[in-house]
């Protein structure tokens, strides 16, 4: 009788969860801990060998908009690839670089599209009303300008690693609540929600 007492709070509280909850725990767990890194401001740029290298601030966001952190990134990006105006951006191909990767090459001037006096090789960087630097052109040494490059391209996305423990007690909620789920978690967990 005594084993039978103590069960009861876990049930009331997978109970109140499932209640609580509007459609698949799991899912809205990875929900909470989708994070999104945007870029929001360049702060160098340096051609290095066959690719344009970019650092730049990125801000952190959780799946509902709110920041959460910022970061400081760096990327190169190939320059045959950037005089490439029919790439679309999801297949772009960006290298991420470590954050503390050396900065090598030829170091470029940055500068807004009234900019005066650029240098000969500069970087064009159209931003939005909200400050957010929104894509970028490059101006060659002949100032020929390359393809507009959309920051989007560098946008990347990861999870918290605080939602994997918590996986066994969302689909214990799931399977309680809606036992049809349990045919379809596989599915979710590899291709996504």
């Amino acid at each position: 009788m005594a084993g039978s007492t103590r069960g009861q709070p876990v049930w009331a509280a997978l109970a109140l969860l499932a209640l609580g909850s509007e459609g698949c725990v799991t899912g809205h767990l990875f929900d909470a801990a989708l994070r999104w890194e945007q870029p929001l401001h360049y702060h160098e740029a340096r051609i290095d060998g066959d690719r344009l290298t970019v650092e730049y601030t990125a801000l952190v966001t959780n799946d509902r908009g709110k920041v959460l952190a910022r970061k400081e990134r760096r990327a190169a990006l190939p320059l045959d690839a950037l005089r490439r105006p029919d790439l679309a951006i999801e297949t772009f191909p960006v290298e991420h670089l470590a954050d503390d990767a050396p900065s090598t090459g030829r170091r470029l001037a940055l500068a807004v599209p009234d900019g005066k006096g650029a240098a000969s090789a500069y970087l064009e960087i159209e931003t939005a009303p909200d400050g957010q630097e929104k894509s970028f052109v490059l101006h060659d040494l002949g100032g020929r300008p390359y393809a507009p490059f959309y920051s989007t391209a560098l946008t990347q996305t990861s999870t918290a690693p605080w939602v994997y423990p918590l996986l066994p007690l969302g689909a214990a909620v799931d399977v309680a609540t809606f036992p049809v789920l349990l045919a379809f978690l596989p599915v979710v967990l590899l291709i996504g929600d």
